[in-house]
């Protein structure tokens, strides 16, 4: 009987009170542990896939719609199922990278909100071709579809005794008439001076084509022309010569590259090239092209009857 008074005293009551409320603490807190790790894991994992689909997607955008251009350092914030990152979008400028802008994206199922403030890109003054900046302060080219008819074309050709002999030029040149690659050696070999790095296509859906000559109609004759943001075209990295076997891989991926994109205006684009059925680089036309080279380069250029326009684009420091 005292034993069992023993056992149920209030000392011992307490003693296994304590102890079932530490092993519940354990309980509970392991549970808890576990439970952030597995999620935690699981968070990760979701994350870095639409990190990854996210920078995917950048990556795809910028190819189509910056000539040269290219993503030269992405910097991601996870939070709970999703995040937002920066990006950097650069272009090599005489083999020095030159970064135009920094971007941000949000992704993942719950993405962060991002408050953006900003003014400026660009200007027109009267009686001047207006003038648009990428945010770093660097000059979008124009370009000049030989296809429509413009009230004015610029010719940057005529001010490159003023830029000075050290510096390396970027130069956005429209044809008098577009060209297929099997009619490319007129142009090659009058562009043999200069380094070629890009060459425009003639990839515009009918709609658009309608939007550019409505814009003519209805703008000042300087306030026109096609910025480079809105043009497709193949970057080259043999600068001295267009060889037709990689101007057709090139292709090939570009169509490749907008049949994966998910902008509404490169799917319609996409759509509208297979209907047509312009499969084939030998289809494509080439309306300009983007060059580099130095004050002494682009002067062999002027008054060359190929180029009907001209547009500075970066003009940088040569590297040493």
């Amino acid at each position: 009987m005292k034993n069992l008074e023993d056992n149920f005293n209030e000392e011992n009551i307490k003693k296994d009170i304590r102890k079932a409320k530490l092993k519940l603490i354990i309980k509970v807190v392991s549970i808890s542990i576990i439970v952030l790790l597995i999620g935690g894991i699981i968070n990760l994992i979701i994350c870095a896939k639409y990190s990854t689909k996210s920078y995917e997607n950048n990556d795809i955008r910028v190819q189509l719609s910056i000539p040269n251009g290219y993503i030269s350092k992405s910097d991601d914030i996870f939070g709970f199922f999703g995040g937002n990152g920066t990006y950097k979008i650069s272009k090599d400028i005489g083999g020095k990278p030159i970064v135009l802008e920094e971007c941000v994206s949000r992704f993942g199922l719950l993405p962060f909100f991002n408050c953006y403030r900003g003014c400026g890109g660009g200007y027109h003054n009267s009686g001047e071709w207006s003038v648009s900046l990428w945010e770093n302060g660097y000059k979008k080219m124009r370009f000049f579809h030989p296809e429509l008819q413009y009230k004015e074309y610029q010719n940057d050709l005529e001010k490159v005794d003023s830029i000075p002999d050290d510096k390396i030029i970027e130069m956005a040149i429209s044809f008098d008439r577009p060209y297929k690659i099997m009619e490319m050696y007129l142009p090659e070999s009058q562009l043999r001076d200069v380094k070629v790095t890009w060459l425009w296509l003639d990839e515009f859906t009918e709609n658009k084509m309608n939007e550019f000559q409505n814009e003519i109609n209805k703008h000042d004759a300087k306030a026109n022309g096609i910025m480079e943001n809105e043009v497709l075209g193949i970057g080259f990295h043999d600068y001295f010569m267009i060889d037709k076997n990689s101007y057709n891989y090139s292709y090939d991926e570009l169509i490749n590259t907008l049949s994966n994109s998910k902008d509404t205006k490169y799917k319609e684009l996409y759509e509208e090239i297979m209907k047509k059925g312009k499969t084939s680089a030998d289809d494509a036309k080439i309306l300009g092209a983007i060059v580099q080279g130095k004050k002494e380069d682009l002067t062999k250029l002027v008054g060359n009857p190929l180029i009907k326009s001209s547009s500075f684009g970066v003009i940088t420091e040569e590297l040493y």
